[in-house]
């Protein structure tokens, strides 16, 4: 499903250039062949590395590891006319054919990857009865069952340097294609069963195409494009062996590392290979729908199971968190942790950490807006006069002379005043504090007022957290303090912009409980008169 050759470092591709396809004694453990540099085998490698379940889920029993280090003199041989008949005689509606090439990886594979072989064969009792299944149901050859060892080394969570993944490394397009769905928190190319059945359907796909299983092969790990260019190149020639050598190089190795892996686990006993026994039955499982978003590790924790297993049963999951969706998610779990799940549902969907989560982010998206009062810095324009300046701020002019220690209502143009204004501002309450705690807000960074002119926010405030102190004096640094009495106020005061048509009655009458005589008391209007944009302060 991809490639690789380009993707190599330069001295494993020097490697590959220098060294012969046999060494002068290709069985031991310090010789190298190609085929230990073949790019096939270096991402199986790496596939390989990506493996948690050997130490985690399978045995590590003395007879695995005696199997492991049986050296070659103990291992039995075979003429080339001998291993011709042996591939001949493995019951496969493919042609088993049988070269140099196919030899240089049967030896790799039989004789000295034999702990990746004791895995693989451990494996291949979890999913081969999977992939036998899907297989004869559209109705093809039963040896495809071994494609998905060169691809990923029966490791359904492993990911390609080129962004392959799953069992069957699916590239996220061809997955798109075949029907795969994922997301963030997903990916269906991970999901066995998912993945195998578009695995095949491609597979059919390509087929259908070619008439040949292994150019299907061939085009299954490089796309049909180079198959189909390399055909053109030799004259029309549908033969894998015929235009092997106008394919890439990953290609050009893809169906002899398939043979040989087929060989190989057909004759395993024949080479005294044994399967690494996963430590109990691990897909004796059942799928339970989940209804809500849940971690792993929660689940795992509170049947009091391995979190490795758990991931191991469920290897779409990407980040360890099953989603919440419309119609419920699958997931997978042991036999005998079924009652227990049942019985310890409502314990299980009650995720700490993740209502944690969710409290802190409603906390956070939804603050509270609670008003405090701040100064900001007015500059006086040419048109400007004391009395339309309060009357924008829904302020007295008392009130300014006051904060600005003025003498009388003579301002000048340019001049910087005071207003003393309570805008709202977000009051956030972290998880696990009380209501009643206190924070302090500091303004300090330049704005610009409601009418667009510079203001500078300098003073440092204390104020409840759902409201502003009203039984405490405000403390503000810089500059003066304002009274106690407005500090009451600003309690529950609003603010009214007044609008054409507006009066003091219509006003009063939107505010339950406020009369026309507090409403000019509290903003010092002496008059019926209102100027349209008039800020008005509403104290209820």
């Amino acid at each position: 499903m991809k490639l690789l050759t380009r993707l190599l470092p330069l001295t494993v591709i020097a490697i590959m250039a220098s060294v012969p396809v046999r060494a002068v004694n290709p069985f031991t453990r310090d010789s190298m062949t190609r085929a230990d540099v073949d790019p096939v085998v270096v991402q199986l490698d790496s596939m390989s590395y990506q493996l948690f379940t050997r130490d985690k889920l399978f045995g590590n029993t003395a007879e695995l590891e005696r199997c492991i280090n049986i050296t070659r003199d103990q291992l039995p041989t075979y003429t080339p006319a001998e291993m011709k008949q042996r591939m001949k005689l493995i019951p496969a509606v493919m042609s088993m054919d049988y070269n140099s090439d196919v030899q240089a990886f049967i030896d790799l594979f039989a004789y000295r990857k034999r702990e990746f072989m004791t895995k693989i064969l451990a494996s291949s009792q979890i999913y081969f009865p999977m992939f036998e299944a899907e297989l004869d149901k559209n109705h093809m050859p039963d040896e495809l069952k071994y494609l998905p060892v060169i691809e990923s080394a029966l490791n359904p969570q492993a990911v390609s340097s080129a962004g392959a993944s799953g069992l069957w490394q699916m590239m996220y397009g061809t997955g798109k294609m075949m029907g795969l769905d994922g997301n963030s928190y997903y990916d269906e190319r991970r999901d066995p069963k998912k993945s195998t059945q578009a695995g095949v359907k491609y597979l059919k796909q390509l087929y259908d195409l070619y008439g040949d299983w292994p150019l299907a092969l061939a085009a299954y790990n490089s796309g049909p494009g180079y198959v189909n260019k390399a055909i053109a190149r030799s004259g029309g020639v549908k033969n894998f062996w015929a235009i092997k050598n106008m394919l890439p190089a990953e290609t050009r190795s893809y169906v002899p590392t398939f043979l040989a892996i087929v060989y190989t686990m057909h004759y395993h006993k024949d080479y005294k290979l044994v399967s690494a026994e996963p430590k109990r039955e691990l897909y004796a499982v059942d799928t339970i729908m989940i209804q809500g978003r849940v971690t792993l590790r929660h689940i795992a924790q509170t049947l009091g199971m391995p979190i490795e297993e758990l991931q191991f049963l469920n290897p779409s999951l990407k980040v360890g968190i099953v989603p919440n969706t419309a119609n419920g998610f699958p997931l997978n779990i042991p036999v005998n942790y079924f009652a227990s799940f049942e019985a310890r549902k409502e314990v299980l969907m009650n995720d700490p950490e993740l209502t944690a989560q969710a409290t802190a982010n409603e906390q956070y998206a939804n603050p509270t807006m609670v008003r405090v009062p701040r100064y900001v810095y007015y500059k006086v324009r040419k048109s400007d006069n004391i009395s339309t300046i309060a009357a924008h701020y829904g302020v007295g002019v008392a009130e300014i002379r006051e904060w600005n220690h003025l003498k009388n209502n003579y301002i000048a143009k340019g001049q910087n005043l005071k207003i003393l204004t309570f805008p709202e501002v977000p009051s956030y309450q972290a998880p696990g504090t009380s209501t009643a705690a206190s924070t302090q807000v500091k303004i300090s960074n330049p704005k610009t007022d409601t009418i667009g002119h510079v203001v500078s926010e300098q003073t440092v405030y204390y104020y409840d957290q759902n409201k502003i102190d009203t039984t405490k004096t405000v403390s503000i640094k810089k500059p003066t303090p304002p009274t106690p009495s407005q500090v009451k106020a600003a309690a529950n005061v609003r603010y009214y912009r007044v609008q054409s048509g507006d009066s003091l009655w219509s006003i009063a009458a939107h505010y339950p409980g406020l009369t026309i005589n507090k409403l000019k008391a509290d903003n010092r209007i002496s008059g019926a008169s209102l100027m349209k944009g008039q800020v008005l302060k509403i104290i209820l």
